[in-house]
């Protein structure tokens, strides 16, 4: 019998699958390194969320053959030790797409619309505030898309046919030849953010690309421009970003993703008007969930039963023949 490591929330569809294909489900007492580390010590896979699976976490699995990443990113799984110890990394990729994409637009519309400010204002009492706190609309105005995979793109897709809103993209790793013309390309990010009405982060969080948006280049952005994160919270940079808005050098910002997660209750960006953030809900729809998670299962019973799973992102695994 095989033993899967198993988020405790795992949906009870994707469970069903693993305990009607006799699988034994793990769950971990925590998700610190060493509560990680003893419950990994005896499974064959895992389903893996946000914990870290550092070096010593992976070389635990002594038979460990498949980490299936619930989501698409992979910054908290060491894929050189997995690589290390034969041991295949999947990604649940085009599972929650709508779901992110949705929540951008979401969040672009709370801060084009001043919902948070006129929120505050209306349960003080400050009705007028209706005639003082100015709200725009997303139609002819310009969002760029910072990275356009395939969230990005569906970003694209909903506020050009949605709301009439030009599209430009910064992604110097994209097929150009493979997007329509009403998406125009800019080469530099100097360039990119200076047209902006809207900017959105849909890059993965690599060296390159840490800190990517911080004081000096936010301050390219019109003081009219909005800013979104829906990717991971270290693109931007949170202190610098908090300067930015507190001065009004961009009009707001909006984002479900933190530096560090949970946030802390105070943290400054918490206090500013113009500021509006979500607590990494993005892909939890239930719809995004259950398929994120049937991609984990079929991933998982897939390597384990000789076939080679999709979405492999460190190596493609030797499968008898």
């Amino acid at each position: 019998m095989y033993k899967v490591l198993v988020p405790e929330a795992l949906n009870p569809v994707a469970k069903k699958f693993l305990e009607d294909r006799n699988y034994d489900l793990v769950i971990p007492q925590g998700t610190d390194p060493e509560s990680l580390k003893k419950a990994i010590s005896e499974v064959d896979a895992v389903i893996a969320r946000t914990e870290k699976y550092t070096p010593d976490v992976i070389r635990a699995g002594k038979n460990l053959k498949i980490i299936a990443r619930y989501g698409i990113g992979y910054d908290n799984i060491d894929l050189s030790t997995a690589d290390e110890q034969g041991i295949t990394v999947t990604l649940a990729r085009n599972c929650n797409i709508y779901s992110v994409a949705e929540q951008t637009i979401t969040l672009m519309l709370c801060c084009l619309k001043q919902v948070v400010p006129l929120y505050q204002a209306l349960k003080e009492g400050n009705w007028k505030s209706r005639d003082v706190i100015p709200t725009y609309e997303a139609r002819n105005k310009t969002i760029g898309i910072l990275g356009i995979g395939a969230i990005g793109f569906e970003v694209a897709k909903i506020a050009h046919f949605g709301f009439q809103m030009k599209v430009l993209a910064y992604d110097n790793y994209a097929d150009r030849k493979k997007y329509p013309e009403w998406i125009t390309f800019v080469d530099r990010l100097e360039d990119f953010l200076p047209q902006a009405d809207v900017a959105s982060i849909h890059v993965p969080l690599t060296k390159d690309t840490h800190h990517m948006l911080n004081r000096k280049t936010i301050s390219c952005m019109k003081p009219t421009a909005v800013l979104l994160n829906a990717a991971r919270g270290p693109i931007w940079n949170e202190s610098d970003l908090y300067v930015m808005l507190k001065e009004h050098r961009i009009a707001a910002a909006g984002t479900d993703v933190f530096e560090t997660e949970p946030p802390s209750p105070d943290t400054p960006l918490f206090s500013l008007p113009n500021f509006i953030g979500c607590p990494h809900t993005a892909a939890l729809s239930k719809e995004a969930i259950q398929a994120v998670a049937m991609n984990c299962v079929h991933a998982i019973d897939d390597l384990l039963h000789g076939k080679q799973p999709l979405y492999i992102i460190n190596h493609p695994q030797k499968l008898d023949d």
